[in-house]
């Protein structure tokens, strides 16, 4: 990541997808998203990486204000709503 958002930014939908793609190839399942967690460029206000469910909660909003969740959900990362 370019920049990271602390905990009063906001992420764009750009943001968010870049994020998603970093995941992809990073944190393909609950041990390896540990180890993306603990690596610098995304502020993270939760991390959950156990077998039965992984996922990560961003420290900022996006644009709409909303909390940012993604998840790995049939070893595919998207954006929980």
């Amino acid at each position: 990541m370019e920049s990271s958002p602390s905990q009063r930014d906001v992420y764009t939908d750009e943001q968010i997808t870049r994020i998603l793609l970093e995941l992809a190839a990073m944190a393909t399942d609950h041990e390896s998203l540990r180890a993306w967690g603990t690596t610098p460029g995304v502020q993270l206000e939760r991390l959950v990486a156990i077998e039965a469910l992984t996922y990560v909660r961003l420290a900022g909003r996006d644009e709409q204000g909303q909390p940012i969740v993604l998840m790995l959900l049939d070893g595919e990362w998207e954006r929980i709503f």
